[in-house]
């Protein structure tokens, strides 16, 4: 009868541990695949704005035309570089996302990219990529609105 007892709590005891081992391992996996959606880049800080430009305007006509992009300045860090995709538009922040802002940290579009003096990094001004050079940030997306020939921007 004791030896009965002793193996049904040996027994149990097991039980418990697998259950225990289990429950653990699945969180692991669990939190392993959950995405981080956060986007905290050390360089460059979060700053609010929301600008509206006309294209009608002669500065924006260009982007009224595909792979035509524009440097708006005077808002984000460093100014703000808007791109026509051919049926979208991207804005991204004008500072390289991979050094703090300097006077050199300004970005000039070029076509399809754009380009920091700095570090002769280059990035894709369809994806925001780093597309030659070093670092590992891509470049700060703004929210793009249309509404005619205006585009509001916005963080």
């Amino acid at each position: 009868m004791m030896l009965t007892k002793s193996l049904n709590h040996l027994l149990n005891s097991l039980k418990m541990k697998k259950i225990i081992v289990l429950l653990v391992m699945f969180s692991l996996l669990n939190s392993a695949c959950k995405k981080n959606t956060t986007y905290n880049n050390p360089y460059l800080e979060d700053v609010s704005f929301s600008i509206e430009i006309n294209m009608d305007l002669p500065e924006y006509a260009p982007l009224k035309f595909a792979n035509n992009s524009v440097l708006v300045h005077n808002v984000g860090i460093k100014g703000v570089i808007v791109f026509n995709t051919g049926n979208s538009y991207n804005a991204f922040e004008a500072s390289d996302p991979n050094h703090y802002p300097s006077a050199c940290s300004t970005m000039q579009p070029n076509q399809f990219t754009c380009k920091c003096d700095c570090e002769n990094n280059t990035y894709s001004l369809h994806t925001g990529q780093l597309s030659s050079g070093e670092g590992k940030y891509s470049l700060k997306a703004y929210h793009v609105s249309q509404s005619g020939n205006k585009l509001r921007i916005s963080n």
